[in-house]
């Protein structure tokens, strides 16, 4: 007999992931509020993971491209967003080169503010030479529809308050091509 004709007729077990909790007898858990948890959870993950694009090599380089050609009059970086960037709890760092230049004395929230002058309130930690965001840069992705290979310009606008103004170049056709987000 052919053995791969065997293994591929029975379906493997699916592994169970997670770790092993303790019940409390004394604590009674709200069935109903722990779906919601964990809905949540899932929901989160596939908001994130359906931006992850299937992107060719020739949409990014359109997209790099665009954003080269755009140079702000302030002091500003761009950065190719990676999946990483782009789920719940994920951090992103800015280039140390603008970090240490321009950011050295951030520590706390910051502004990320859109051409059109909507903004977003975002942690930036500023510390051995290497600034990045964390709370809030998830939201302002998920709400800017931001995804993998898209090309964020960040700006620095006001240097006191720190205000970061977001120039986009999106990869996808779809999402609003490479072209600057109004």
């Amino acid at each position: 007999m052919n053995n791969q004709v065997i293994r591929g007729a029975m379906p493997p077990e699916p592994k169970k992931r997670g770790r092993k909790r303790k019940v409390d007898p004394n604590i009674q858990e709200s069935s109903a509020g722990h779906v919601d948890n964990v809905d949540m959870r899932f929901s989160s993950y596939e908001s994130a993971s359906a931006r992850k694009r299937t992107v060719t090599a020739e949409e990014r380089e359109r997209a790099v491209n665009a954003a080269k050609a755009f140079e702000p009059a302030n002091p500003f970086c761009r950065v190719v967003l990676r999946p990483s960037y782009l789920y719940r709890g994920c951090i992103m760092y800015l280039p140390s080169c603008f970090a240490e230049k321009h950011l050295s004395g951030v520590s706390g929230s910051i502004k990320l503010q859109l051409p059109d002058g909507r903004q977003w309130s975002v942690r930036c930690l500023y510390k051995g030479g290497k600034a990045k965001f964390s709370r809030g840069w998830y939201e302002f992705t998920l709400e800017n529809n931001l995804g993998e290979g898209d090309v964020c310009v960040f700006e620095l606008l006001r240097a006191g308050e720190f205000v970061l103004k977001v120039t986009v170049f999106r990869v996808m056709e779809s999402t609003g091509l490479m072209h600057r987000s109004h």
